[in-house]
């Protein structure tokens, strides 16, 4: 739905079904436009429905996990991950190496500006330094994740398997610390970069195509300027799922371990995390084209298993 005449891009339509909620499908497409008005910094609801909104389009099928939260937590973790989305969106922009890098670098600015007590600049920067003073962000944290977007801006495919995991592990940490206020556990960790590969694969056909393949070069060849041929990279996806499925299984064995108000999150993405491995791995070509995803009825029975697990 476009704007009328007159309004800007923030604008939302009247209808309570263009926003949904988090069990339904986000449509928001580019992060730019949204980042840089000061009018939705300056208005508090406005900057939580835009974090709400990249949330929901970060996490896919991941996203229900949130509504686990208490409303605080929630509104923390969706900061959180539209601080990534941002930075992670910087980092995966066409151009050349540098201007990407640059990018990264005049956001981490302008966040250590407004964490340090100066005027919040971008309305998810504001966000970010609401939460600040209700809880402090690790600084090591923010500093590792805005690394892994580096290197992702400088390394558009791993080189090995390993070099993914470590790749994976790191991301997974940083948020991880972030959101937890603690260092991940080595199980949920291990959960953690399975997520993140897993959700990889969801995107393998579009970033095959845009030269950024998560799959080892090792495995299918440069992605870049010729995509690998579909036997190929369903081939390399099976061998990926592979390496995830210990991951996941190891995670659950993490979840007693976590604080009780996030123990139920980390349980609905380990169980959509199956469900979606199941499915991708006896996926077809189509995967490329329409990969598997968990609808509507099922995330609502994931989530009630979830809120009921006793661990």
């Amino acid at each position: 739905m476009e704007p009328p005449p007159g309004h800007s891009i923030e604008w939302h339509p009247d209808d309570p079904a263009w926003r949904a909620d988090a069990l339904g499908a986000s449509r928001h497409s580019r992060l730019a436009d949204e980042m840089r008005s000061p009018d939705v910094a300056r208005d508090p609801e406005a900057v939580i429905d835009l974090c709400a909104e990249l949330a929901r389009s970060q996490l896919g099928d991941f996203a229900p996990a949130l509504a686990l939260l208490t409303r605080p937590e929630r509104r923390r973790a969706q900061a959180l991950f539209a601080h990534a989305a941002t930075l992670f969106d910087f980092a995966r922009q066409r151009g050349v190496e540098g201007e990407r890098l640059a990018a990264i670098n005049r956001w981490e600015y302008a966040l250590d500006e407004a964490l340090s007590g100066r005027p919040a600049g971008p309305p998810i920067v504001a966000a970010l330094s609401r939460e600040q003073g209700r809880r402090r962000w690790s600084a090591e944290g923010l500093d590792a994740l805005c690394a892994c977007a580096r290197h992702r801006a400088t390394h558009g495919q791993p080189a090995t398997a390993e070099e993914a995991e470590r790749e994976a592990r790191k991301l997974a940490q940083a948020v991880g610390h972030l959101w937890l206020g603690a260092p991940l556990s080595n199980e949920i960790e291990a959960l953690g970069a399975g997520l993140i590969r897993l959700h990889r694969l969801q995107q393998l056909g579009s970033e095959t195509k845009a030269g950024r393949c998560p799959l080892p070069r090792a495995e299918v060849g440069d992605a870049a300027p010729n995509p690998p041929k579909e036997e190929i990279l369903l081939g390399a996806t099976r061998k990926e799922c592979a390496r995830l499925r210990p991951l996941f299984l190891r995670g659950a064995r993490g979840l007693p371990a976590l604080p009780a108000g996030f123990r139920q999150t980390v349980a609905y993405a380990l169980f959509a995390g199956l469900a979606l491995l199941s499915r991708i791995e006896e996926a077809d070509g189509s995967l490329l084209i329409n990969p598997p995803r968990i609808g509507l009825r099922a995330r609502i029975g994931l989530i009630v298993r979830a809120r009921w697990l006793r661990v």
